[in-house]
Formats: structure tokens, C-alpha cells, sequence
């Protein structure tokens, strides 16, 4: 299917270094509850839908590494609007980190730049997929969630506030999200940056951290609902 661009802690340092926030509580949401009555309930099109995560080499040995593309092989998520103003929405994805695709070459050469540069084979692929699930604890958290917790603003502008649940820890964001309502589909696009040290997980590293990967990740999301 065509795709269409979609109206989808930081470590403790010695000495004076302050300590991070406290982890986010994470309360049930549309995933696990019914939604509330009234208003209407969109579920995520998967087909039409893409989240995608993009990290960064980085160290002094980055030039011989690659920044990575990680792409949601299937996702679920429900939204649940209001019949009337966006106060009280509720909204919740899940991604199961082991669907992750990673670095496929057509993504590659679509970004262009730095990540076209060098090409990867499947055994570098295979390879980095390994390298996130073990950094990611993908064994003990085996799902990236998205909540939904506030929605203000008017389309085809929204600012919510995210929860994000990785490794286990949760997080909170205030995203800027452009909105569409075509076709019969609610089509809302969003980025998002986070830090993995924010959640409890060391950066992939090599070499004593000559060779790493980045501490911040973008979130790439376009979604699609109906």
C-alpha cells in the first residue's frame, strides 16, 4: 500500500551532578480497559500506518559505525475522541520490540546522506537486531508502549502529552502533532526524542565507547486510524 504522510535518565555523574527525575507511574489504558462511553473509538491501520525510530552513531571511532533505522513490523493502539473538544482523550500503541525491522536497504537509500553511505548486509542487520533487543532488555520488556495522557489545540494542530514506557521505565513528552481527517481516516503525524539512559538502558558501545551508539532516539510517528 502507497503510504501517505500522515496527519499521524540520564546516568548519575559524580560530584555535584543532580540525580533524574523519578520514573513515571504507568496507569492502565485503552489497551487494557474499555474505553468510556459516548465520543468515538479509532483503531490504528497498521497498513496505512508507520512508526519509525532512528539512532545515531556517535563515539571517536563514529565514522566507521552507521546511524540505524528501526521500523514497527505490526503495532496496535486504539484513540478514543470525544464527541465533543479534545478534553478527557485517550489514546495507547503498543510495539512488540521483537517485530522490529531494522535497516532495510530501501529505507536506506530513501533517507539519503549518511545513511545511504555504506551499505549493510543481512548479517549486519541480523546483527544490530540482536544488539537493540539485548540493550533494550527486550527480554524482560518485550513492548514499547505509547499513552496518551492530555490533547489540547485544534486541528490540524494538536499538542499532546505522551507517556512512554521502554525497558520499563515510563516517561513523560509534550509532542506537536499535525492532524488530517480524509477518507474516512484520522491521519495523525508526530516526532518525538528520547534518551535511553532516561529508561534504565546503557547505549550500545564497543571498544570502551570509541565505537557507540547515541544516547537520543527519534521517534518518527505517522498514523493512521479509522
Amino acid at each position: 500500500m502507497k503510504r501517505r504522510r500522515l496527519l499521524a535518565a540520564p546516568l548519575l555523574l559524580a560530584g555535584c551532578a543532580s540525580a533524574p527525575p523519578a520514573p513515571e507511574a504507568w496507569p492502565a489504558g485503552l489497551l487494557d480497559l474499555p474505553p468510556p462511553a459516548g465520543g468515538r473509538l479509532w483503531r490504528l491501520d497498521p497498513g496505512a500506518s508507520r512508526l519509525r525510530a532512528v539512532s545515531f552513531r556517535a563515539g571517536a571511532m563514529a565514522r566507521v559505525g552507521h546511524h540505524h533505522l528501526l521500523q514497527a513490523g505490526d503495532a496496535r493502539g486504539l484513540l478514543w475522541l470525544p464527541a465533543q473538544g479534545l478534553a478527557g482523550a485517550q489514546g495507547e500503541l503498543a510495539v512488540p520490540l521483537a517485530g522490529l525491522q531494522v535497516d532495510e536497504p530501501g529505507w536506506r537509500a530513501d533517507a539519503g546522506g549518511e545513511f545511504d553511505e555504506k551499505p549493510l548486509s543481512a548479517d549486519d542487520r541480523a546483527a544490530t537486531k540482536r544488539n537493540l533487543l539485548t540493550s533494550l532488555q527486550a527480554d524482560r520488556h518485550p513492548e514499547l508502549r505509547l499513552q496518551l495522557r492530555s490533547l489540547l489545540g485544534a486541528a490540524p494542530w494538536w499538542v499532546a502529552e505522551i507517556g512512554v514506557l521502554l525497558g520499563g521505565r515510563a516517561t513523560r513528552h509534550r509532542v506537536a502533532l499535525r492532524v488530517q481527517l480524509a477518507d474516512g481516516a484520522l491521519r495523525v503525524d508526530g516526532r518525538l526524542a528520547l534518551r535511553q539512559s532516561e529508561h534504565g538502558i546503557a547505549p550500545f558501545s564497543v571498544l570502551g565507547g570509541l565505537l557507540a551508539v547515541a544516547d537520543e532516539i527519534l521517534v518518527d510517528a505517522e498514523l493512521s486510524w479509522r
